[in-house]
């Protein structure tokens, strides 16, 4: 089990998914035929990166969370990293992406809430904002999938 015991490991444990999700898209953006999809993925490597440049820069911040403290991140569940088989079929990535997209929100939006600074809270719920808005994508993706099936 993960265990936080500040700020700066939060923040590590949100740049390795960041960079898990820069892997992730990078590589399905190769196994894609549609050129439109591939470009998709492109942008969110790109935006993938950015969030873990904003993340990188608040290293050292003297920020605290609000109780209840970092452990709630951990027993709450979503924190679980989520591997990528190698062999993954396209309908299964995009049900992953679905998954890290909502990890990823909810871990900003508690951070946001747990946060005490005003500028940082803002900052945790744009990036929430952002990656609802990449799983919602992958929802519309994931169900025209599914129909395409039958």
């Amino acid at each position: 089990m993960i265990k936080f015991h500040n700020f700066d490991e939060v923040l590590d444990f949100a740049i390795l998914q960041e960079q898990a999700a820069q892997q992730f898209y990078t590589a399905m953006s190769g196994r894609v035929h549609d050129p439109a999809v591939a470009e998709f993925y492109r942008l969110l490597v790109a935006e993938e990166r950015e969030h873990e440049n904003k993340l990188q820069a608040l290293k050292g911040n003297p920020s605290t969370l609000r109780p209840p403290d970092l452990e709630d991140l951990v027993e709450s569940g979503y924190l679980k990293a989520l591997p990528i088989p190698p062999d993954i079929t396209f309908k299964e990535a995009v049900k992953l992406a679905m998954k890290k997209e909502k990890s990823a929100h909810q871990l900003y939006s508690v951070l946001a809430d747990r946060i005490d600074q005003e500028d940082l809270e803002q900052l945790f719920r744009d990036l929430a904002c952002q990656e609802i808005e990449h799983m919602k994508y992958f929802q519309k993706e994931f169900e025209a999938i599914r129909l395409a099936e039958t």
